[in-house]
């Protein structure tokens, strides 16, 4: 095993738990061992499986000989490496967060005590002597490791770099900011609904949802009892645009098998439009309408795959 926060002095006070998948019939889940070790003050977790595993083990193959020392053989074993990480519970975070705090204050107060004036809830008498010492201390646990975030940032302002003092000015004004634009949106709101009143406003709402959908849409039949009536044709396709495909949409009245078959090997129309051509009517009139139509779909779906539309 290798530890990620340090080097192990002494393994004679370490006991090791192996714990194995029970899903033996899987290939990959058969071979998933997770290991635990506890110490006085910390517990590690390593497993050889998902993002904590370690990428050596895939690389090269690792064994460990067993010596036997009265008959002087070795027998060897196969073995994989973990890397045993600490398991923190939100209680020792916080213990172990507040010991660096304490720290690193004392420190730069016995260095700068006389250059640094520091708030009223950093005075030196109201700290412990030694961090550690107030880790052990039950009667000074509750009171010491309670950390609120305003005395984070006491911290940050007497002790802190220029890059976490840049970002607490920045938080703050974006606090203030926020702060500001809530209150002026809310007095906005208020004001309108005073105007207004609660009714014309839910009527304002459904007309410009309407007035959107109108924009995109032809107006709607809702009581239409053919589905042909739902959308009149003239409001899809008006009767200039209607004479307008005459021209181009004589390629489709007269097309033959076989260039169905070439243009469907070409792809130079969608699957739809093809499918439909085999299938003209024999009418000249209804033949003439059905090719404009095709002609008109088949250019809106080229239109809707291009990003740019340039006009000739």
């Amino acid at each position: 095993v290798r530890f990620a926060n340090g080097r192990l002095q002494r393994s004679d006070s370490m006991r090791f738990t192996v714990y194995r998948n029970k899903d033996k019939a899987h290939p990959r889940k058969k071979f998933q061992r997770i290991l635990v070790s506890e110490t006085e003050r910390l517990s590690y977790v390593g497993n050889n499986f998902g993002s904590g595993a370690m990428k050596c083990n895939s690389l090269c193959r690792y064994f460990v000989g067993v010596l036997d020392k009265d008959s002087g053989q070795m027998e060897v074993y196969n073995a994989e490496i973990f890397n045993m990480q600490p398991l923190l519970s939100a209680c020792a975070c916080i213990e172990l967060l507040t010991a660096w705090l304490l720290t690193a204050v004392l420190s730069v107060v016995s260095l700068a005590a006389a250059s640094v004036s520091l708030p009223a809830a950093w005075r030196k008498e109201d700290m412990l002597d030694s961090p550690s010492k107030a880790l052990h201390d039950e009667k000074n646990r509750g009171r010491m490791f309670c950390v609120s975030p305003a005395q984070m940032d006491l911290c940050i302002e007497a002790f802190g770099t220029s890059k976490q003092k840049r970002a607490l000015n920045v938080r703050r004004m974006n606090m203030v900011g926020d702060d500001v634009v809530s209150t002026a949106v809310a007095k906005a709101a208020t004001n309108i609904i005073d105007a207004k009143g609660v009714t014309a406003l839910i009527q304002d709402v459904a007309q410009d949802d309407v007035q959107n959908i109108s924009t995109f849409l032809p107006p709607c039949n809702e009581d239409a009892e053919k589905p042909e009536d739902v959308y009149k044709f003239e409001d899809i396709l008006s009767p200039a645009e209607y004479e307008a495909l005459q021209v181009p949409a004589a390629v489709f009245v007269n097309i033959t098998s076989e260039e169905i078959t070439k243009k469907t090997e070409d792809k130079s129309h969608c699957s739809f439009v093809l499918e439909e051509l085999k299938f003209l009517p024999a009418d000249e009139k209804s033949r003439d309408h059905k090719a404009r139509c095709l002609w008109f779909l088949d250019t809106l779906i080229k239109f809707s795959c291009l990003k740019v539309i340039k006009k000739k």
